[in-house]
Protein backbone atom coordinates (compact mmCIF):
# COMPACT_ATOMS: atom_id res chain seq x y z
CA UNK A 1 0.00 0.00 0.00
CA UNK A 2 2.72 2.75 0.43
CA UNK A 3 2.23 3.55 3.78
CA UNK A 4 5.63 4.71 5.25
CA UNK A 5 6.83 3.22 8.55
CA UNK A 6 7.70 6.97 10.57
CA UNK A 7 8.54 4.26 13.89
CA UNK A 8 7.66 0.88 14.92
CA UNK A 9 5.74 -0.31 17.89
CA UNK A 10 4.67 -3.85 19.12
CA UNK A 11 1.91 -3.08 22.16
CA UNK A 12 0.47 -4.88 24.53
CA UNK A 13 -1.59 -5.27 28.14
CA UNK A 14 0.10 -7.58 30.97
CA UNK A 15 -2.26 -11.01 31.32
CA UNK A 16 -4.29 -9.98 27.73
CA UNK A 17 -6.97 -8.02 29.91
CA UNK A 18 -7.60 -4.78 32.15
CA UNK A 19 -10.63 -3.93 33.74
CA UNK A 20 -12.37 -1.02 31.36
CA UNK A 21 -15.57 1.95 30.84
CA UNK A 22 -16.31 2.03 27.40
CA UNK A 23 -18.59 4.74 25.82
CA UNK A 24 -20.75 4.04 22.63
CA UNK A 25 -23.54 5.07 20.66
CA UNK A 26 -25.99 3.32 18.17
CA UNK A 27 -27.55 4.90 15.97
CA UNK A 28 -26.76 8.26 17.11
CA UNK A 29 -28.86 7.66 20.11
CA UNK A 30 -27.61 8.38 23.81
CA UNK A 31 -24.35 7.64 24.98
CA UNK A 32 -24.57 4.84 27.03
CA UNK A 33 -21.94 2.72 29.03
CA UNK A 34 -20.39 -0.76 30.32
CA UNK A 35 -18.07 -1.85 32.73
CA UNK A 36 -15.71 -4.89 31.89
CA UNK A 37 -12.37 -6.14 30.85
CA UNK A 38 -10.29 -5.39 27.86
CA UNK A 39 -7.96 -6.53 25.48
CA UNK A 40 -5.50 -4.37 23.37
CA UNK A 41 -2.76 -5.03 20.64
CA UNK A 42 -0.89 -3.69 18.34
CA UNK A 43 1.67 -4.63 16.22
CA UNK A 44 3.05 -2.15 13.59
CA UNK A 45 5.76 -1.31 11.03
CA UNK A 46 7.66 -4.11 13.47
CA UNK A 47 10.80 -5.90 13.20
CA UNK A 48 13.31 -7.61 15.44
CA UNK A 49 16.49 -5.91 13.22
CA UNK A 50 17.06 -2.18 13.32
CA UNK A 51 14.68 -1.76 9.85
CA UNK A 52 10.76 -1.51 9.66
CA UNK A 53 8.67 -3.69 7.54
CA UNK A 54 5.99 -1.85 5.95
CA UNK A 55 3.71 -5.20 5.42
CA UNK A 56 3.37 -5.55 9.70
CA UNK A 57 0.04 -4.12 9.76
CA UNK A 58 -2.29 -5.12 12.57
CA UNK A 59 -4.28 -3.75 15.47
CA UNK A 60 -7.07 -5.83 17.77
CA UNK A 61 -9.62 -4.18 20.86
CA UNK A 62 -11.82 -7.01 22.19
CA UNK A 63 -14.08 -5.74 25.14
CA UNK A 64 -16.59 -7.86 26.73
CA UNK A 65 -18.72 -8.30 30.05
CA UNK A 66 -21.45 -10.72 30.77
CA UNK A 67 -21.93 -12.01 27.40
CA UNK A 68 -22.50 -8.52 25.74
CA UNK A 69 -18.90 -7.79 23.12
CA UNK A 70 -17.35 -4.84 21.25
CA UNK A 71 -14.80 -6.24 19.10
CA UNK A 72 -12.58 -4.64 16.65
CA UNK A 73 -10.59 -7.13 14.15
CA UNK A 74 -8.04 -6.70 11.30
CA UNK A 75 -7.00 -3.03 12.41
CA UNK A 76 -5.12 -1.47 10.04
CA UNK A 77 -3.23 1.87 10.12
CA UNK A 78 -4.04 5.07 8.42
CA UNK A 79 -0.72 7.00 10.04
CA UNK A 80 1.71 6.38 12.99
CA UNK A 81 4.23 8.53 14.98
CA UNK A 82 5.71 7.60 17.85
CA UNK A 83 7.50 9.78 20.54
CA UNK A 84 10.57 9.18 22.88
CA UNK A 85 10.09 5.47 22.72
CA UNK A 86 7.58 5.88 25.22
CA UNK A 87 4.27 6.70 23.18
CA UNK A 88 2.63 5.59 20.11
CA UNK A 89 -0.32 7.00 18.03
CA UNK A 90 -2.35 5.76 15.20
CA UNK A 91 -4.79 7.84 13.41
CA UNK A 92 -7.54 7.23 11.06
CA UNK A 93 -6.83 3.81 10.74
CA UNK A 94 -9.62 0.89 10.22
CA UNK A 95 -11.21 -2.04 11.53
CA UNK A 96 -14.27 -4.14 11.31
CA UNK A 97 -16.34 -3.53 14.36
CA UNK A 98 -17.72 -7.39 15.81
CA UNK A 99 -19.88 -8.42 18.75
CA UNK A 100 -23.37 -8.09 19.71
CA UNK A 101 -23.43 -4.31 20.95
CA UNK A 102 -22.68 -2.04 17.95
CA UNK A 103 -23.43 -2.38 14.36
CA UNK A 104 -20.99 -4.86 12.59
CA UNK A 105 -19.22 -3.35 9.56
CA UNK A 106 -15.77 -0.88 9.26
CA UNK A 107 -14.75 1.76 11.47
CA UNK A 108 -12.49 4.74 11.52
CA UNK A 109 -9.92 3.95 14.86
CA UNK A 110 -7.67 6.24 16.54
CA UNK A 111 -5.40 5.23 19.61
CA UNK A 112 -2.52 6.00 21.76
CA UNK A 113 -0.87 4.03 24.20
CA UNK A 114 1.52 6.00 26.47
CA UNK A 115 3.75 4.40 28.98
CA UNK A 116 4.69 5.80 32.75
CA UNK A 117 6.80 3.85 34.74
CA UNK A 118 5.42 0.50 33.73
CA UNK A 119 1.97 1.30 33.65
CA UNK A 120 0.29 1.83 29.98
CA UNK A 121 -2.76 4.77 29.27
CA UNK A 122 -4.51 3.31 26.53
CA UNK A 123 -7.02 5.34 24.52
CA UNK A 124 -9.63 4.20 21.80
CA UNK A 125 -11.85 5.90 19.57
CA UNK A 126 -13.94 4.48 16.53
CA UNK A 127 -16.66 5.86 14.29
CA UNK A 128 -18.26 4.41 11.58
CA UNK A 129 -19.84 7.63 10.06
CA UNK A 130 -23.24 6.39 10.98
CA UNK A 131 -24.18 7.57 14.03
CA UNK A 132 -22.20 4.41 16.03
CA UNK A 133 -19.62 5.50 18.04
CA UNK A 134 -16.82 3.38 20.59
CA UNK A 135 -14.48 5.13 22.93
CA UNK A 136 -12.30 4.25 26.44
CA UNK A 137 -9.41 5.29 28.03
CA UNK A 138 -8.24 2.63 30.64
CA UNK A 139 -4.53 1.88 32.04
CA UNK A 140 -2.92 -1.65 32.36
CA UNK A 141 0.59 -2.81 33.03
CA UNK A 142 2.95 -3.00 30.01
CA UNK A 143 3.00 -6.51 27.92
CA UNK A 144 6.55 -7.93 28.58
CA UNK A 145 6.18 -10.93 26.54
CA UNK A 146 6.55 -10.59 23.86
CA UNK A 147 8.32 -7.01 25.05
CA UNK A 148 6.08 -4.37 24.42
CA UNK A 149 8.40 -2.12 22.16
CA UNK A 150 8.41 1.59 20.62
CA UNK A 151 11.21 2.61 18.63
CA UNK A 152 12.50 4.53 15.38
CA UNK A 153 13.03 3.20 12.29
CA UNK A 154 16.73 2.96 11.41
CA UNK A 155 16.93 4.76 7.90
CA UNK A 156 20.45 3.61 7.03
CA UNK A 157 19.62 -0.05 7.00
CA UNK A 158 16.81 0.23 5.00
CA UNK A 159 13.76 1.46 6.89
CA UNK A 160 11.12 2.81 5.16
Amino acid sequence: MGLQCPCKFRLGIEGNQADAEVFFTVNGGETQSLQGTINFSAEQCFTGAAMCNPAVDNFEVNFGYGGQEINFTQGRRGTIHCEDNTAAFLDNGTAQATGNVLPMGEYTVSFSYIIDNGTATVTVNADDGDGNTFSTTFTAQVEDNPETFIGDCDETVGGQ
